[in-house]
């Protein structure tokens, strides 16, 4: 996770802690000592939250197997509550450490679902560089999500991990009685998540970062993270009839005075202030004989999730800095290998089960059929839970959710799958920003600024109203009605009105004589089908109206108008990772367009053109190689120059109504070499090749410009942004700094 998601909404949590106070909620542990059990003391295990400094918990009980040292009650909070309870039901500190290692946490933390499972709608709006967050929109004005970054990978781990005791809803039945810590935000209170709550909801409600993740209702309680009033849980441990406690405390100490120079590093102190109160108060709670281990983490912050083997290292050798304390608490080999076989024996391969019956719970807006449709769960064979959690995965990559659930219920000796998935807070009206900047420091200077607003669920077959506004150099309306033909449907129609206008530079020889304003006016209407995680086919017909006039320089014609009718055939095909730096998958569109006069007395324009991305990765390094083309019997339709697209040539200096364009874009992310950057940079190169000549004439690549840059690049929340140096052979050079995606 990275650090920045930490400290931008640290300051969202201050309100809850004005009234946090002690548990009030019953929480039982431990039977009565049995006569014949032996008199050792009994131990509870007290692990802290901290993040990634958490993964230190697993290095301790690696420890602990080694000296064989029983455990008999777990208290948690936050990520001590996802490890402590992994091994309370009956997981090994090998699977965690496997877990911790193996896991992707920028896919695991990611804000949206993979970009391949998106909808096609929603990877079309990738290309026009909008911010990556939205706002809802709504008579009390425009609001934010209840946090920044999905849940929904989390959950499904969680899932995953408990799903051997999700028919445990008391947890102090768990092979080691446990309890998790989390907060009421309503209240400020303590919540000990332990009666009538599965594994896997408690371990997500103790770890819900306020900001960074939406609370979790449970009980209908809003909670969050337990480390805000109890971080180190001595005293629930007490509560649950431990002797002696072994604790393990892994939170993140105050920053220095000289780090406390940004109001975002003020707003994270004064969480630390706080959360370390209450871990003083505890401590303070430890009595003779109890154990504290505290890793050395100074070099690791709460964010550093890619370090686990270095912080599990951490925790290893402060467990055995105490090792001899530790080992007076051991018991013999063959009674551990007993207690261990009793703790693990629940743990198995959940089998294939036939579901009876399928629910989805709690909706308003989106209609439950959608759901039902994209979920697409037999009830006439078993299925594994890795096909639910799969069918689960779809249902939150429609974008419609902030996360989606699911639980395997038995009534009636029937297996009942519900789903619940949790509506977006903000609503299903927001709009979203961006646009982009492209400067060479002398003759190109451009600007785009873009608003796009969306409506979804406007209708019981989940209609979406989609309107942009676009100013700058290129001016752009749009008002479009996207319908599907059923709820769930992957047929659609798309009526949309548009208004576009663009310069339009004219060049003799390397000499720029003209500046043209084009205007596109269109009414059109589009039939076509969605292809799962792929992307869409769509015929069309349509009205146009064109006009040409001259803005500076010498004027080449008077006026230039006409309307015409048309019909357009097209596909998308898009299975990028990401759009800006991709390293898997591919992208592939191509479009016909065919306009008649309104006198149909001939064809005024015949367009086609397509467009072909592939990325090849090696490691950290990756190759794109991309190819464009298209034909048009306007004069000038297309235009080559500017980033990457013949790098160092002015934009509109080659152009022609055929073009052809081949690019190999190189490009290595470097971030490693600065530290824990919260945003990726990359170096790279372009080599580019291009000719665009006029309808008459014919494509001669022996006579393609060629060009390449070398560059410097990152991928942000805003946008990617490039700082480049660009030339074209035989031509000129440029320095650019560019922010958007350029074409």
């Amino acid at each position: 996770m990275i650090r920045w998601t930490t400290r931008i909404l640290a300051s969202c949590a201050l309100a809850l802690l004005c009234g946090a106070a002690g548990a009030a909620d019953e929480v039982t542990g431990l039977a009565p000592r049995d006569a014949a059990t032996p008199a050792r003391p009994r131990i509870g295990l007290v692990l802290s939250g901290g993040g990634a400094r958490g993964f230190a918990h697993i290095g301790v009980l690696k420890v602990l197997h080694e000296l064989n040292v029983p455990v008999d009650a777990i208290t948690a909070t936050s990520m001590g509550s996802i490890i402590g309870g992994s091994y309370a039901s009956g997981r090994t500190p090998a699977y965690l450490e496997k877990l911790v290692n193996e896991t992707d946490w920028d896919t695991m933390f990611a804000a949206r679902p993979p970009r391949a499972d998106l909808p096609f709608r929603r990877k079309e709006d990738d290309y026009k560089n909008l911010f990556s967050f939205e706002f809802g929109l709504s008579r009390d004005g425009p609001s934010l999500p209840r946090g920044i970054v999905s849940t929904q990978n989390l959950f499904l781990m969680l899932q995953s991990i408990g799903a051997p005791v999700d028919n445990i809803t008391d947890l102090a039945r768990l092979p080691i009685p446990f309890a998790a810590m989390a907060t009421n935000l309503a209240t400020g209170q303590l919540t000990i998540l332990q009666k009538d709550v599965s594994l896997s909801t408690a371990l997500r409600a103790s770890m819900s970062v306020p900001g960074a993740f939406s609370p979790i209702d449970v009980q209908g309680q809003p909670l969050v993270d337990g480390g805000l009033v109890r971080n180190l849980p001595v005293d629930i441990a007490r509560r649950m009839g431990v002797d002696m406690v072994i604790a393990v405390n892994v939170g993140t100490p105050l920053l220095a005075r000289d780090k406390l120079d940004t109001v975002l590093a003020v707003g994270e102190q004064m969480i630390n202030i706080l959360t370390e109160q209450n871990v003083q108060r505890s401590l303070g709670e430890l009595r003779a004989g109890d154990i504290l281990i505290t890793p050395d983490l100074a070099k690791y912050s709460a964010a550093d999730f890619t370090k686990g083997k270095e912080i599990i290292r951490a925790g290893e050798e402060a467990a055995r800095a105490v090792a001899e304390v530790l080992k007076k608490h051991s018991i013999g080999k063959a009674e551990y290998a007993q207690f261990e076989q009793k703790r693990t024996g629940t743990v198995a391969a959940v089998p294939p089960v036939t579901i009876a019956e399928v629910e989805v719970q709690g909706l308003r807006t989106v209609n439950p059929e959608a759901v039902r449709a994209e979920l697409d769960i037999p009830t006439d064979r078993p299925v594994t839970t890795e096909q639910i959690a799969q069918a689960a995965q779809r249902v939150f990559a429609t974008s419609d959710f902030e996360t989606v659930n699911y639980a395997l219920v038995d009534s009636d000796a029937r297996r009942r799958l519900i789903i619940t998935p949790y509506e977006k807070s903000w609503g299903y009206n927001s709009l979203r920003l961006g646009g982009s900047i492209q400067t060479d420091f002398d003759s190109i200077n451009t600007f785009d600024l873009l608003a796009a607003h969306t409506w979804r669920w406007l209708n019981s077959w989940g209609a979406e109203w989609r309107n942009e506004v676009q100013i700058g150099d290129d001016q752009r309306l749009l008002t479009e009605w996207y319908q599907p033909l059923a709820p769930g449907s992957r047929w659609f129609l798309l009526p949309r009105l548009s208004l576009q206008r663009s310069l339009t530079d004219v060049f003799f020889e390397e000499a720029r004589i003209s500046r043209l304003r084009n205007t596109i006016k269109a009414a059109e209407l589009q039939f076509g089908r969605s292809l799962p995680s792929l992307g869409s086919v769509r015929l069309g017909v349509g009205r146009y109206d064109f006009r040409t006039t001259t803005q500076v320089g010498i004027p080449l014609f008077d006026e230039q108008a006409f309307t015409a009718n048309g019909a357009n055939i097209g596909f998308n095909l898009d299975t990028l990772d990401t759009v800006n730096y991709p390293r898997h998958g591919y992208f592939a569109t191509g479009q016909a367009v065919f306009l008649d006069d309104v006198e149909g007395s001939r064809i005024r324009d015949r367009l086609t053109q397509f467009e072909f991305i592939v990325p090849f990765t090696i490691g950290r390094y990756t190759i794109s190689a991309s190819a464009r083309a298209g034909e048009s019997t306007l004069f000038g339709a297309f235009q080559l120059g500017g980033l990457f697209n013949l790098s160092g040539t002015p934009v509109g200096q080659v152009s022609g109504s055929k073009f052809a364009m081949l690019r190999l874009l190189g490009y290595r992310n470097i971030s490693d070499a600065f530290g824990d950057l919260s945003t990726p940079v990359y170096v790279g190169f372009s080599l580019e090749a291009g000719a665009a000549v006029e309808t008459d004439a014919n494509l001669n690549w022996d006579r393609a410009h060629k060009a390449g840059s070398l560059y410097v690049g990152t991928d942000s929340v805003l946008g990617p942004l490039y700082f480049a140096l660009g030339r074209t052979h035989g031509g000129s050079s440029a320095v650019y700094l560019f922010w958007g995606r350029p074409r």
